[in-house]
């Protein structure tokens, strides 16, 4: 019996090492996969849209003895800008609620749709110029500005343009702590919603908000005032993202000393970061900041400055948001809220208002980026040199930017009574040229 148990172990050993040899010479036989060239769909892109916040709020009523009354106030000037498409529906040219702008267009950009609302008010409690970009709704973001505490006051506007209901999460981040709320939003609604009871009179503070899918318009109205007199007030929608390098251009100190500016920077990480903060503007009217974020928290800059332009460069070891409070002094006193401008590239339009303009042009980068600058009087060639900034006087009813490279842009609007800065915004979907690897 051994014989024949030596003999089929043997055969199954032999059996083992043919079935290996087998496995291992079919694995060297596979062959690389072969590279695939990506396959272009041309498809339709989804209507570009764009919502407008509508008109400021007033907490109080006319005299603020209205307990819990949040009421809409006159009507906000619309402006905007067409390219190839079809509008939807005609706008308004005054809006008396948040109003959404839809356009069909194969294009997509702002070149294709741009706009923009301004808001010039002269009320007992209330005054000032407030303008702010007509934006894409979106899923979730950030809210930086807004102070609390005596004569100031925070208002948060937000609304639903979807046929359908939507809830929205707001987290507040202040320096002591971090609370939230939840808001319902039925189909098409508004809601105004003061903030007083949310950020606890902290100076400083930040809110993230998110909806439970659908996309939403959100801004921030600040009011100020010293005593029995209204001292500027501001509509702000959500700041850019995080990131390590930021560039705020169209600063300008416009208070002739009244009133200090001030940068507000927000660390969301859960590690603390060092900030670098460089004011650059011509000459040697420069200074550089170097301040410690804590993790979660705050930091406040308030440079000393000289009369001028800056463009405002942040570069940090870790991800922040900033934001840039700069009081004005003309007839009566204002503010506006400068915020980090995206990068654009291409072509990237905006409405002109009925104000005085001034376009800051910004190049945060170490070459010369060039820009052809398009109004309704022509096209002119501008050079912005490497890490700085050109202010141009603008007129019309819209301009356009062109560039290769990179560049930041900021309008700036004054008026005997107000003053408000707006950063143009991409206003793209998905474009109508897709390109897809199959793999």
């Amino acid at each position: 019996m051994k014989l024949p148990l030596r003999i089929l172990g043997l055969t199954l050993s032999l059996a083992g090492v043919a079935a290996a040899a087998f496995i291992q010479g079919f694995a060297l036989q596979v062959p690389e996969p072969s590279a695939q060239e990506p396959v272009s769909v041309t498809t339709d892109a989804k209507p570009l849209q764009l919502y407008c916040p509508g008109p400021l709020v007033e907490l109080g009523g006319k005299d603020g003895t209205d307990l819990g009354s949040l009421a809409l106030v006159g009507k906000a000037d619309l402006s905007y800008r067409l390219g190839t498409g079809s509008l939807i529906a005609e706008p308004e040219r005054r809006i008396e609620s948040g109003s959404a702008i839809t356009m069909a267009s194969r294009e997509q950009g702002s070149d294709t749709l741009a706009a923009l609302q301004t808001q010039l008010i002269q009320r007992p409690r209330m005054a000032g110029l407030a303008a702010t970009n007509c934006g894409q709704p979106q899923a979730e973001g950030w809210l930086l500005t807004g102070l609390a505490g005596s004569g100031f006051e925070s208002i948060l506007l937000a609304a639903n343009p979807n046929p359908v209901e939507v809830q929205i999460a707001l987290t507040f981040h202040l320096e002591t702590a971090t609370t939230s709320h939840l808001i319902t939003l039925a189909p098409f609604a508004q809601q105004q919603l003061s903030l007083a009871s949310f950020v606890e009179a902290e100076p400083q503070f930040a809110i993230h908000f998110q909806s439970s899918g659908q996309k939403v318009s959100v801004a921030v109205q600040n009011r100020s005032s010293a005593g029995l007199s209204a001292t500027g007030v501001e509509l702000v929608g959500p700041t850019a993202q995080a990131a390590k390098s930021l560039a705020i251009p169209g600063f300008e100190i416009l208070a002739d000393g009244l009133a200090e500016p001030s940068l507000r920077i927000f660390n969301p990480g859960a590690e603390p970061t060092t900030a670098l903060v460089t004011f650059v503007g011509s000459g040697t009217n420069s200074d550089v900041v170097q301040v410690a974020v804590p993790a979660g928290g705050f930091e406040l800059v308030k440079p000393k400055l000289a009369d001028g332009n800056y463009l405002v460069l942040i570069e940090a070891e870790a991800e922040v948001m900033a934001t840039l409070y700069n009081p004005y002094v003309g007839e009566n006193f204002d503010f506006g809220w400068l915020s980090p401008a995206t990068a654009m590239t291409g072509k990237t339009a905006m409405a002109i208002p009925g104000y005085s303009a001034k376009l800051a042009i910004a190049n945060p980068t170490e070459q010369v980026v060039n820009v052809i600058l398009t109004l309704d009087a022509g096209a002119q060639a501008l050079s912005i040199a490497a890490r700085s900034q050109l202010v141009v006087n603008v007129s019309g009813k819209a301009l356009v930017m062109e560039s290769a490279a990179e560049y930041r842009a900021s309008l700036i609007l004054t008026d005997p009574k107000g003053y408000s800065v707006i950063s143009p915004s991409q206003n793209a979907n998905l474009g109508s040229d897709i390109k897809v690897a199959v793999r």
